[in-house]
């Protein structure tokens, strides 16, 4: 197949282009989706509103975690099989990814209603804010199948390089909902109804456009007789994805704890450090797209045991990946007023705002690495190690660092955790990936002696 060369042959600056390119277009218009809704919701003047649906935000993250848990999987595992030339692995693991994952957001979304009073005390809502959490997750929750299919089925099929095809009924969904925003919540006044309502209409086209192009590639099967739940294909692909997915699981617990923390502060903390969650998002998604993108031709070549490519792939990403995040972060800085301005008309929260942006934008620089050290370990199968490092930032860290921080430092303590976060995240992240790759090192340096 033409993107095997690609994955194969390509130089490593043609890869970036070709692979990550496409994500980091998706990883922007997700991030234009994000501010999307808050910029509408905050259109309404009404902080507990825009409190509602930042506290709503955890579960909206628990939910692509699951995602992230079979589509990361099956992507791994794909382009590993694709490398090994194992067909029928393949046709199995695609088939696991599309009815695995429908069948899991089923359980999911029965479990969600049936647990929403508690649910709702998890997150930290209060008398104001309740009814707006309430009201969003009730629509969201239900189009639990359709984000899940989606974003397996959009993670699985870059395994073969193909990004460009995906791009385009990821981005079709996002634009979709990004669209109905202004219409449902400012024209309707349909509130953090219209948001919900919004998210799910996107999500609903997305799985549509992405279960047609599955139809149409050679390798993806949708045969039931493919469909097993044997443990060398369900469980391997579960234990490829869980790196990530237990990141973004562990980082909606981490956000609502920090909301809990942040609470006490009042609704604009809330409302602040949402918004500028929401801009310093821009530089991590981009530099977490740039990773991704990537991902697939370090599975492939780890596949194929050409550890000399694979190395130079990681070099050049990890290069790109740096400047990057330097880019975006002073960009993000020294537009930090406007961006703001842009969400809100009001100064405390504006101030606040830029409070929580400038610890963000410290931390950029350093996010580049770790999240490469994540990519590489998840895209060679390293689970242990990947998991590890996976729950690093998003809790094995992060938690500590925000009840210190808070306690020691109270609001300036919150507004400074990712910076300190990300840095001893990083620091253990390339001691990890050091030591996982040092065997390898060594049996080629014996191979060049003998």
């Amino acid at each position: 197949m033409a993107n095997e060369r690609i994955l194969k042959e390509a130089p490593v600056w043609k890869l970036i282009i070709s692979l990550s390119l496409p994500v980091i277009l998706i990883m922007i218009v997700n991030v234009v989706y994000n501010m999307a809704d808050v910029f509408f919701i905050s259109r309404t003047g009404d902080p507990n509103q825009i409190a509602g649906i930042s506290l709503a935000s955890p579960v909206f993250s628990a939910v692509s975690a699951f995602n992230t848990l079979i589509g990361f999987g099956g992507c791994t595992a794909v382009s590993i099989a694709l490398g090994r030339q194992e067909e029928k692995k393949v046709r199995e693991y695609t088939c696991f990814v599309l009815y695995g994952s429908f069948l899991l957001s089923l359980i999911l979304m029965a479990v969600l209603f049936a647990g929403m009073p508690v649910l709702l005390r998890l997150l930290g809502t209060d008398q104001a804010t309740a009814p707006f959490c309430e009201a969003y997750l009730r629509i969201i929750i239900p189009g639990a199948p359709f984000l899940l299919v989606s974003g397996a089925l959009g993670n699985t099929m870059r395994a073969d390089g193909d990004v460009k095809s995906v791009m385009v009924w990821t981005m079709a969904g996002t634009l979709m909902n990004i669209a109905l925003d202004p219409l449902l919540i400012s024209v309707l006044h349909m509130g953090v109804k219209g948001a919900a309502a919004a998210t799910a209409a996107g999500n609903i086209a997305s799985s549509a456009g992405l279960l047609i192009l599955s139809m149409k590639k050679d390798y993806f099967s949708l045969n039931l007789k493919d469909f097993t739940l044997r443990p060398d294909v369900s469980l391997y692909i579960l234990s490829l994805g869980l790196p990530m997915a237990a990141g973004t699981l562990l980082m909606s617990f981490s956000s609502a704890f920090g909301n809990n923390l942040a609470v006490k502060y009042g609704t604009q903390v809330i409302a602040a450090r949402s918004i500028a969650g929401k801009i310093g998002m821009l530089s991590a998604m981009i530099i977490m797209g740039l990773c991704m993108g990537m991902q697939p031709a370090i599975s492939y070549n780890h596949g194929a045991d050409n550890r000399q490519r694979m190395m130079g792939i990681i070099r050049g990403t990890l290069t790109a990946a740096t400047v990057t995040a330097v880019a975006t972060a002073s960009f993000i800085w020294l537009a930090r007023d406007p961006f703001m301005r842009a969400f809100i008309d009001n100064e405390e929260i504006i101030a606040l705002g830029k409070r929580f942006i400038l610890g963000s934008v410290l931390s950029a620089p350093v996010y580049g690495l770790y999240q490469m050290c994540s990519t590489y370990l998840q895209a060679t199968g390293k689970v242990t190690a990947a998991t590890f490092v996976s729950l690093l930032r998003q809790g094995i860290v992060l938690i500590p660092v925000l009840y210190l921080m808070e306690n020691l430092f109270g609001l300036n303590g919150l507004i400074f955790t990712s910076f300190v976060t990300d840095l001893t995240a990083s620091a253990i992240a390339v001691m990890l990936s050091v030591r996982e790759e040092k065997p390898h090192l060594q049996k080629h340096a014996e191979a060049v002696e003998a």
